[in-house]
């Protein structure tokens, strides 16, 4: 079983810890099923915007919620670096969807 780390947070109960938990992880898999049938669809018709877009939906929404969680449970790093890793990858995945959607892929 996997240990998830309540103690760790801060200005809360552990059982609004554990809603935060299981509210990422259901993100998490949301985010990741969309990017994987996004490249699915790619796969079949060969266009390369589906291609930026499920990279784009896999940076917006499935990287972040799991640097925002392993990071800070795996390292001693400042949360300022864990929210400019997350804002950054948010920030390469909107575009990538701007380019999918306005650009020539």
């Amino acid at each position: 079983m996997i240990a998830i780390p309540l103690e760790a947070a801060t200005g809360g109960s552990q059982s609004a810890a554990a809603l935060v938990f299981v509210g990422r992880t259901i993100a998490f898999a949301i985010a990741c099923w969309i990017a994987w049938r996004t490249y699915r669809g790619y796969e079949r018709v060969r266009a390369p915007a589906l291609l930026w877009l499920a990279l784009g939906i896999a940076l917006l929404a499935a990287v972040p919620t799991m640097v925002r969680f392993l990071i800070p449970t795996i390292t001693d790093v400042t949360p300022l670096t864990t929210t400019l890793l997350a804002t950054s990858s948010e920030i390469a995945g909107l575009l990538a969807i701007l380019y999918a959607v306005y650009g020539r892929p």
